[in-house]
Formats: structure tokens, sequence, C-alpha cells
């Protein structure tokens, strides 16, 4: 069993492979988007691990690019993973989510960003 200390979103099968809130690991400004409480999560399988973001960084209060900090070490993947839809966005083998800074965007001028990440999970 897994000690991951994040809230668990209220799913038909959540006590099976429950979808993790994400929401407190968003950076400073940046709030769910669209999906409200559903648009920020990560799960947990066997071999690999899902992370969803669906956010709004209109007002985001930095500049370093990183749109979520501190997953836990079981959401971590074992490599960064690839570009997400040429967004040029990475789900961080440290547990980040970050923009890349020489992005054409910003992402204070998005109004919603999506991505969902997919990896494999470290061996243990």
């Amino acid at each position: 069993m897994m000690a991951i200390e994040l809230p668990i979103l209220n799913t038909r099968y959540s006590s099976v492979n429950p979808l993790f809130n994400l929401h407190g690991l968003l950076s400073p400004g940046i709030t769910g988007g669209y999906g409200g409480t559903v648009g920020c999560w990560a799960q947990v399988t066997e071999n690999t691990l899902t992370v969803s973001i669906r956010v709004d960084p209109r007002n985001a209060e930095f500049t370093d690019g990183f749109i979520l900090t501190g997953l836990p070490e079981e959401l971590r993947p074992s490599v960064n993973t690839p570009d997400t839809a040429q967004q040029q966005l990475f789900l961080m083998k440290n547990g980040k989510i970050w923009l890349r800074s020489s992005a054409d965007w910003k992402l204070q001028d998005r109004t919603e960003v999506n991505a969902i990440f997919i990896a494999p999970r470290r061996a243990s």
C-alpha cells in the first residue's frame, strides 16, 4: 500500500487505483482550470503513472516555468517525459511540471493549459 499524503478525488473505484488531487502542488497564482476539482490529478498503477493537468496560469506569480512542484516520490516518473503535444511542457523526474524557458509562449499569456503525461514508474 502506498503512503501518498494527498487528497483522493471522489471516483467510482477510488480504493482500487485512486486519483490523487494535485491542486495543492500548483505553483502560486495557478488555479484549477475549467476541469474544476478533476482538472489536476495523478494516478499510479503497477507499472505506469499518469498525471493530468488542466489549469489557468494567467495569474502565475513566477517566471521559472514550473506549473507544479513537489510530486511525492511514488508519483515521479523514472525519466523526464517527452514534450507534450508540442507545447514544450515536461513532467520531470524531480517531481515538477515545467514549461521550457525557450518556449515561444508564456504561461501568463494563456487562459488554460492542458497536458496529460504517461510515464513508466521508477523501480523500487
